[in-house]
């Protein structure tokens, strides 16, 4: 082992401690922080952002880096290593790191006051923290950009490689071609459940059960509650998840905890050999929701799947599934109606609620729309794409965290996880022989096979594309996601 190597793994594994320490207080925040900390954690953010960007951009690994890229008896995971953070120190020394600190206690402020102002719809009290966050991604998306579309810069923290230009025609193809399905499947009755009452209690009970069905790991995870549902990793062997649950209503929070369980199953898949290197990581976020998303729709919106967890429904809810079988669950699961909450939308909308964030974002970043008319655009293209428009901005514009917490350009990674997605059920339908016969003999566990052997195992060693490629056995369509869709919509 060189002395270069010996220097760069010190320095990776410092940054990995680093933004582990980052990630649970974040998780805390999320999930038990009392209001009062809010100001204390912000800074405290901040100060954790700053020491790491501090650390990413240290001058006295240069020599090292240098060394590296030049060695070219490297092996494949080294390489990777080096190629990785060689992209991630130049972005990084484009950012001051007074702008660094400033965005983390900004965004902090702002999920505080989100999470105070989303359930009364308070757009004007979150306006005047939201506006400091804008202002600074602007700042963030000029500085990195270094000549290209600004949006681009911040597209590319989560999708590497993609391009703005790139996803426009493709969300207005999917737009066309969706709007039709959309039709269908709403002509379609929903006879809904009966007014009961499912206890917060036994949901997140039930959580943990069907996270642990399909092969989560609770010895090396976590489950819990908050405001936006999200999954977390301070460190290998540490992968936690939330949900939020409604308790007239248990359908959400069940695809919730699947979509969750989905991030989760693929961070616990990384070999461990990568603990503390950049390769415990996904190449993209879209891969990231590759796995969320064919979790949540592929195997948790099928009959087989809610006839397999039936006896769970039962034992958690007796009173509330009374005269109730799973059946009438999963047509809840499945029924497709325009709606105004993006995590609850059916798979025929969903794809809809990300193209109006995608364009809202975009000219929010390009200065086209500012942030005192965003709700009044917001309103005008659910109208336009949905047909409905929300009663209090609760449930418009504030309903997700992506935005107090700064995270622009991570919208377009759903709808490029949902297309993957699919067509990793296609190729998984193969591989397991059937893969409603699968999920229904309970198999799950060869199901999650087919996704360690194609996905997980790779981590950050192969671009996202090339790992998706190989996975499916052809580059990225619409095709197989439109083809689900008409059979969803068709019922």
């Amino acid at each position: 082992m060189t002395d270069a190597w010996t220097h760069f793994e010190d320095w990776t594994g410092t940054l990995s401690d680093i933004g582990g320490a980052g990630a649970l207080l974040g998780w805390d925040r999320e999930t038990g922080m009392p209001p009062a900390g809010s100001e204390t954690r912000a800074r405290q953010l901040g100060t954790l952002a700053a020491i790491h960007h501090r650390e990413l951009t240290r001058p006295d690994i240069d020599g090292a880096l240098a060394e590296l890229e030049a060695d070219t008896s490297l092996t494949a995971e080294r390489a990777r290593q080096v190629e990785v953070m060689v992209r991630a120190r130049r972005r990084a020394q484009r950012m001051p790191e007074s702008l660094v600190r400033e965005l983390s206690e900004a965004t902090s402020r702002c999920v505080g006051v989100w999470i105070e102002m989303r359930g009364a719809g308070d757009y004007a009290a979150f306006a005047e923290p939201f506006r400091r966050v804008v202002e600074l991604k602007r700042v963030h998306a000029r500085t990195v950009a270094d000549g290209v579309e600004p949006y681009d810069a911040l597209l590319d923290d989560y999708e590497p490689g993609a391009r703005a230009a790139e996803l426009e025609p493709v969300f207005a193809d999917l737009r066309e071609r969706l709007t039709p399905l959309v039709e269908l499947g709403a002509a379609r009755p929903r006879p809904g459940l009966p007014q009961r009452h499912w206890p917060a209690e036994s949901q997140v009970a039930l959580a943990r059960d069907l996270a642990e069905l399909v092969g989560y790991d609770m010895s090396a995870g976590a489950v819990a509650l908050s405001a936006h549902p999200f999954t977390s990793s301070p460190g290998y062997g540490d992968v936690r998840f939330t949900t939020r649950v409604d308790e007239a209503n248990p359908v959400g929070s069940i695809m919730a905890v699947l979509h969750e369980t989905g991030h989760a199953l693929y961070e616990q898949g990384f070999p461990a050999a990568y603990a503390r290197t950049p390769l415990l990581d996904a190449p993209s976020m879209g891969a990231h929701e590759s796995q969320s998303r064919f979790w949540e729709n592929h195997v948790g919106r099928t009959r087989p799947f809610w006839e397999r967890i039936g006896p769970l429904l039962h034992g958690r809810f007796p009173e509330a599934m009374r005269g109730l079988d799973a059946a009438d669950l999963q047509r809840e699961a499945t029924a497709v109606e325009p709606s105004l909450i993006r995590v609850e939308a059916d798979e025929v909308t969903y794809n809809l609620h990300i193209a109006l964030r995608f364009e809202l974002e975009l000219a929010l970043i390009r200065g086209d729309l500012e942030v005192e008319d965003l709700p009044t655009e917001w309103n005008a293209r659910m109208r336009d794409f949905l047909g409905i428009v929300p009663p209090h901005d609760g449930v418009g514009v504030m309903q997700d965290i992506h935005w107090p917490e700064g995270l622009f350009g991570y919208f377009p990674t759903y709808t490029l996880g949902n297309l993957y997605a699919a067509q990793l059920a296609e190729a998984a339908d193969t591989h397991v022989d059937g893969l409603d016969r699968a999920i229904a003999d309970g198999r799950f566990a060869e199901i999650l096979a087919f996704m360690r052997e194609r996905v997980h195992v790779w981590a950050n060693l192969r671009p996202t594309r090339d790992v998706m490629v190989e996975a499916t056995g052809g580059p990225l369509s619409a095709d197989a996601l439109v083809a689900h869709l008409r059979g969803v919509a068709a019922g």
